[in-house]
């Protein structure tokens, strides 16, 4: 059974679907499963990640800033499919011609499945507030329509199922990710890395694409209501960082953010997370939460919202949950977070090998079911 991913959001500098599909490639290695990606590029061709074969398709970007490039036709994703034969297609956004892809597989017998990582009409939330509304009803409506091409769905959290099952008429199961626990559980502070950040001050950290809508807006708002000499490290880039700098030059406390530009190696962003003092994570949508479960791995306290898959995924597990979308409700929770010892919370119920575990067998049933059928 080969399986194949396919996904537009993918990019060097992007965050979860990156993480996921590499922890994915690694796993299907040990295990000795045949296993493909289909990603966009700026240029054609095809690579090898671990075992498993990635296949480029051009793409194109609005602006270097946005970080991605979304191929603009579903031709060539129907090519890559023919070249790869998979049995099971995984789709991991709606943009990637769900309805295209499924009359190829319905063509060729293969299953289609989709895990479903986020909402798409999140993304307007950095639009003027008149030319808001009718985009995020345009991206709703594509979203609606993409999720009733698969023959299943995947949600990462029950707060995603609460907000996706009402969208489609396909079944949907409750897929938890996972945490790489060799990589951010043995990680160690670094103690040269902070004093280059933050000398003696407390060092916070934030990790993730820098992007409107996932709030870091708030950031700035949060620094000038701590107070104090904190400084905040920013691991990710994108195209609300202006905005974020800009903000933070207004508030006056531009010369307390430390950006590091997109962190892509494992090891590093394991360090960093280690050494820091606190995590912030403000998006108050997130789905689940790989970056405040990494951080929590690698012993260091995480502040994020009550809300959605982060109250979920977190609570119990040591993190400050604070009220959604309120950067003094943010800073209230570090002032908390950095008076509790350091968490260790035991998250081996979240190891990638279980999540992949899983998968595997939910896509031989479906492709069992699809056969019988047949």
């Amino acid at each position: 059974m080969r399986v194949a991913d396919v996904t537009q959001w993918y990019a060097p500098a992007s965050g979860g679907i990156r993480t996921y599909l590499h922890a994915k490639a690694a796993f299907a290695e040990r295990a000795g499963l045949d296993h493909a990606l289909v990603v966009p590029g700026p240029v054609p061709g095809e690579e090898r990640l671990h075992a498993s074969r990635v296949v480029r398709l051009r793409g194109r970007t609005p602006s270097g800033r946005w970080g991605y490039r979304l191929v603009p036709r579903p031709g060539p994703l129907v090519d890559a499919l023919d070249r790869l034969a998979p049995d099971v297609v995984v789709l991991h956004d709606v943009l990637s011609f769900p309805h295209a892809v499924a009359r190829w597989a319905r063509a060729r017998g293969a299953a289609l499945t989709m895990l479903c990582h986020s909402d798409l009409g999140l993304a307007t939330v950095s639009l003027p507030g008149p030319a808001r509304r009718p985009a995020t009803a345009a991206l709703r409506a594509v979203q609606r329509r993409g999720l009733r091409a698969p023959e299943s769905l995947l949600v990462a959290s029950r707060a995603s199922y609460a907000r996706i099952e009402p969208l489609t008429g396909v079944p949907v199961s409750v897929s938890p990710l996972g945490v790489d626990l060799g990589a951010f559980a043995g990680a160690v502070p670094d103690p040269g890395l902070r004093a280059g950040l933050s000398g003696g001050a407390p060092l916070l950290v934030s990790v993730g694409r820098l992007s409107g809508e996932k709030r870091v807006d708030l950031l700035p708002d949060m620094l000038a209501a701590l107070g104090g000499d904190a400084v905040l490290a920013l691991a990710g880039t994108g195209a609300a960082e202006a905005a974020l700098r800009r903000r933070a030059v207004r508030l006056g406390v531009a010369g307390r953010l430390r950006p590091l530009g997109h962190v892509a190696d494992r090891a590093r962003l394991a360090a960093l997370l280690a050494t820091a003092d606190c995590l912030v994570h403000p998006n108050p949508a997130e789905p689940y939460g790989l970056a405040p479960l990494e951080a929590l791995a690698a012993g260091c306290r995480v502040v994020a919202p009550d809300a959605a898959g982060t109250r979920e995924v977190l609570g119990g597990r040591g993190a400050v949950l604070v009220a959604p979308g309120d950067p003094r409700a943010l800073a209230a929770g570090v002032r908390r977070a950095l008076t509790l010892p350091r968490p260790r919370p035991d998250l081996s119920d979240l190891a990638w090998e279980r999540t992949f575990a899983r998968e595997w067998d939910h896509y031989r049933a479906l492709l069992g079911t699809r056969r019988a059928a047949a």
